[in-house]
């Protein structure tokens, strides 16, 4: 009891009670609870805190069983820090959709379903990467929008991971549509994270908070890494996946490869706080 009390007594510190205090957050991210993920729940843990993230979201592929084992990391550790429960969904056409604020994983793989799964919890639905060609919702068309009229919920306007056209296409639903935009990382290994981060004004509590943001009714700053218009998806190991037709790693040595590629990029990109641009405001 006295832990609890402890850790309550941190985040009310870090958060408090003034309402003009601003929190960063971070609304999709990846462990090694996802088939691509290479953060370990240690790992997210000590970045999450070396970039200055308060809350975060973590959003693992088809299941939110890594989000539930750092939470329980985060609680045990009395650590600052506010843990959302998400899980991008993959729908039936390959196409992806987040769910935050849950405590039982998605079923479904047809977006009316997994719209329905996820406001029966409490949740919000985020469109992650929305006309990214593989796996946006929006890649073919602005169609899956008419399920989101009259709900809160959200669209990644900056990904770090997408490209500057993507995420051009993605400022067009500002004015297109009501949901409200947010920022997200798509971090997969350490040194993405905090390539996005998105400041909102601390509303009481960190639901309050994330609903405001994407009513639009509090005032909230997207951050995000500079882009250029040339600028393509952020790729990994590209030059394996060109060769990999012609020549495979063994499978023995696949997890000792995959380590060392997370210590290159790591390395070569550094862990903790990014330079970042503002690439939206609501006052």
């Amino acid at each position: 009891m006295a832990r609890r009390e402890r850790r309550r007594e941190r985040l009310r510190l870090v958060f408090g009670a003034v309402t003009s205090r601003v929190i960063n957050l971070e609304l999709h991210c990846h462990t090694v609870a996802s088939l691509d993920g290479m953060m370990s729940y240690q790992s997210l843990l000590r970045t999450a805190q070396a970039v200055g993230i308060d809350a975060l979201a973590i959003t693992d592929h088809d299941t939110i069983a890594g989000a539930l084992e750092v939470r329980e990391l985060v609680r045990r550790a009395e650590a600052p820090l506010e843990v959302i429960i998400g899980e991008e969904r993959t729908l039936s056409d390959g196409s992806h959709l987040i769910g935050l604020f849950l405590e039982r994983p998605i079923k479904s793989k047809d977006l009316r379903e997994v719209i329905r799964e996820i406001e029966g919890q409490g949740g919000v639905c985020l469109i992650p990467h929305p006309f990214r060609r593989k796996d946006g919702l929006l890649r073919g068309g602005l169609a899956p929008l008419e399920f989101f009229q009259e709900r809160v919920g959200g669209f990644e306007l900056f990904s770090a991971k997408c490209s500057y056209a993507e995420n051009q296409r993605a400022a067009e639903l500002l004015a297109g549509s009501r949901l409200g935009p947010f920022a997200g990382s798509d971090a997969h290994y350490e040194c993405d994270l905090g390539e996005s981060i998105n400041e909102v004004e601390w509303q009481g509590d960190l639901r309050s908070s994330l609903v405001g943001m994407l009513k639009r009714d509090v005032a909230c700053r997207l951050l995000g890494k500079r882009q250029q218009a040339a600028d393509g998806e952020r790729t990994y190991a590209p030059l394996y996946y060109r060769m990999r037709p012609y020549a495979r790693v063994p499978q023995f040595l696949l997890p000792a490869a995959k380590k060392a590629y997370r210590n290159y990029r790591n390395w070569k990109f550094g862990i903790g706080r990014k330079e970042l641009h503002e690439v939206y405001r609501h006052a």
